[in-house]
């Protein structure tokens, strides 16, 4: 019989020519130029630079527990992203000898997988958790050049630099992470010669796969992989590595190098708007995403067409929101998918009437106060929604647009939403009028469209009207009797088509008698006012709180009859937003089995007091803590950024007019 053939490829591997380049190098004191490749003779120089000899003995020391415990710890999200694929590659080559190990940016071993003979206590002694690895200390290695030389890289046997690690052949590849920097390395190894060609090529997957997994796991609006255009022909974790991260104003929160590579962008350049390198506008681009986030067509300036594909869904994170909202909550009810987008089209036109009808289940006058409000925003006059805190003023905006014409007529018609508190007036009118570039200290640069220009089309929602400045106020008023905008620095007007939906918990009609308000624009935007009953006030509270127990995907009589009644007798202070709260406290601290009575309620809520039925309900604590830890959040990413505002925003996941707003509410 025959002997069987291999047809797999064996990387090359020249012992008499490496023995040879160590000869020139250690004996005769020559750079062996040509022999060996030239990231590992620098990592021989940098070696004899450090006065390493090659014949040393080499102490594998590893942590202490404590110690390991501490650095594991610290890698907590490293080590998410890289233990599934650290595992996969580990199980594929485990039969063919090979161990897998990824080190962290300083070369200290996080995981071992893989092959471990038993015979070379040698190669169990350095496959550990918490051993180093570095060049200083083990000399020339795979992880060890790469960690050094930002690249992948083979080391064969003799071109590790001591000769008591001359029993390995290697490859490793450096991992990076959302901002560029290196944060470990994925290295195979085995202490056999004829290392597969293939090799490098499954560390590199299994590192790009990581470097995947830290991008998406980064706080984002969404997360975008693009690709040529006649990319993206499935590809998972193997897909292609240029990824985006961008925040909800659209801001390039993160780019990854292979994205820089095809934008052509330096690796120094930051603070990049959307529309800075693609064409057609963030907000029109945003329509495309929600309606079809799988294939979707970019266009960079310059002319190169792509293909992008929204990896955390924006259009499950959409329909997420609306069904964390309940019956009628409000806007500042992010769900647990995070905040979602301004401009909601045709696709949840279905989720907006559902929650429509929840809200009718709460008041039987509600149904026909929304029917007319429909009617006057149908012959384009403005309307005015107001109400108190949590009562789901948000929502009827959303809902007044999903039932529109114009949405009928247009599905991309956009609604785009403005939050007016908070931001500083220069900032505000910037975000609202768009600017040109330069107008503005911290403008955009190439200056950018407004999102009253975003809403051309569909419905400009004025969240918070009344917090609205004053110089800010006369300019809106300027483009809503023009119906035309000016960008902030520019001289060309340009037409505008949009429907205008203001919302405020304030009274404007005091507002406006304290001089804090313009009269006139008042009148321009009640052009019919929609009130928003508070929770205390409407006429079917059983049918609301079943609504929002069947969000909770709880029946209504899991609370008895007499616990209905005392939360019909509370104040409730913050409204829908807060009853879906205690609902939820009650429910998670109630015995599974059984109905919920009045004794369960007031145990878990304790701030209700003991005076029975009617009782008022104090202030929930739970948003004034969440506001605490978000205040602490903020401070702690100025402290660490050193009052960078762009870089701070970065490193909480959200965009700089979100901060910006929040910092100004803060002060407030």
């Amino acid at each position: 019989m025959s002997p069987t053939r291999s047809f797999q490829a064996v990387a090359a591997y020249r012992p008499e020519q490496i023995w040879s380049a160590r000869r020139s190098f250690f004996d005769e004191g020559r750079a062996p130029h040509g022999l060996v490749s030239d990231v590992v003779l620098r990592s021989w120089q940098r070696c004899q630079s450090l006065g390493r000899r090659p014949d040393e003995a080499i102490d594998f020391c590893q942590l202490d527990r404590p110690a390991l415990g501490t650095l594991l710890e610290r890698h907590a999200m490293l080590l998410s992203a890289a233990r599934p694929a650290v595992e996969t590659l580990a199980g594929a080559v485990a039969d063919a000898g090979y161990a897998v190990m990824l080190t962290d940016a300083s070369g200290v071993v996080l995981l071992a997988e893989g092959a471990t003979p038993s015979q070379n206590v040698f190669f169990r002694r350095a496959f550990r958790p918490g051993v180093d690895v570095s060049e200083q200390v083990i000399g020339s290695s795979a992880m060890s050049v790469a960690l050094a030389e930002h690249q992948a890289v083979r080391i064969f046997g003799p071109e590790h630099y001591l000769s008591a690690t001359q029993i390995f052949h290697c490859c490793a590849v450096p991992v990076f992470d959302p901002s560029g920097r290196i944060v470990a390395t994925v290295d195979i190894s085995r202490d056999m010669p004829g290392m597969l060609e293939s090799s490098l090529w499954l560390a590199q997957r299994c590192a790009n796969r990581i470097e995947r997994g830290l991008f998406e796991s980064r706080p984002a609006f969404l997360h975008v992989e693009l690709d040529l255009a006649q990319g993206l022909d499935g590809g998972g974790s193997g897909g292609s590595q240029a990824l985006l991260a961008i925040g909800e104003d659209g801001e390039l929160m993160a780019i990854s190098r292979s994205a820089r590579q095809l934008m052509s962008l330096a690796p120094e350049v930051d603070g990049i708007h959307f529309d800075d390198v693609f064409e057609g506008g963030f907000q029109h681009w945003m329509d495309q995403a929600l309606a079809a986030p799988e294939r979707l067509a970019l266009r960079l300036r310059g002319g190169i067409q792509l293909r992008a594909r929204v990896l955390n869904g924006a259009a499950g994170r959409r329909q997420r929101a609306f069904g964390a909202m309940g019956a009628m909550g409000d806007a500042t009810d992010t769900p647990a998918g995070g905040p979602w987008p301004a401009n909601v089209t045709a696709n949840v036109t279905a989720n907006v009437s559902a929650k429509v009808t929840a809200l009718e289940l709460g008041d039987a006058d509600l149904g026909q106060t929304f029917a007319l409000a429909s009617r006057a925003y149908a012959a384009d006059l403005p309307v005015l929604i107001t109400g108190e805190t949590g009562c789901g003023k948000d929502l009827v905006a959303q809902a007044l647009h999903a039932h529109s014409h114009r949405l009928r007529h247009n599905p991309k018609s956009p609604f785009v939403a403005v939050n007016c508190a908070g931001l500083p007036a220069e900032l505000l009118a910037g975000e609202m009028f768009g600017h040109v570039d330069g107008a503005f200290t911290g403008s955009r640069k190439g200056g950018a469209c407004g999102k009253v220009e975003a809403a051309h089309g569909g419905t400009l929602f004025l969240d918070e009207i009344g917090d609205m400045p004053l110089g800010v106020q006369a300019t809106l008023l300027r483009v809503l009797d023009s119906r035309e905008v000016v960008r902030l620095g520019a001289a060309q007007s340009r037409k505008v088509d949009v429907r205008i939906v203001s919302a405020t918990h304030q009274d404007l009609r005091a507002l406006v008698a304290q001089g804090r308000f313009r009269e006139d624009l008042y009148y321009r935007l009640a052009g019919y006012e929609f009130h928003i009953k508070p929770l205390r006030e409407r006429s079917a509270f059983d049918a609301l709180l079943q609504a929002l127990l069947a969000d909770m995907a709880c029946p209504l009589g899991r609370l008895d009859t007499e616990a209905r009644a005392w939360l019909a007798a509370q104040p409730w202070p913050g409204n829908v937003r807060q009853l879906r709260q205690v609902l939820k406290r009650v429910l998670a601290l109630a015995e599974p089995q059984g109905a919920v009575g009045v004794a369960a309620l007031r145990q878990a809520m304790p701030e209700a007091g003991v005076g029975g039925v009617g009782g008022a309900l104090a202030p929930n604590p739970v948003p004034n803590l969440m506001q605490k830890a978000q205040d602490e959040a903020i401070e702690a990413a100025l402290a660490r950024c050193e009052g960078n505002v762009t870089a701070a925003a970065k490193l909480l996941g959200i965009g700089r007019a979100t901060l910006y707003r929040r910092l100004g509410a803060k002060a407030a």
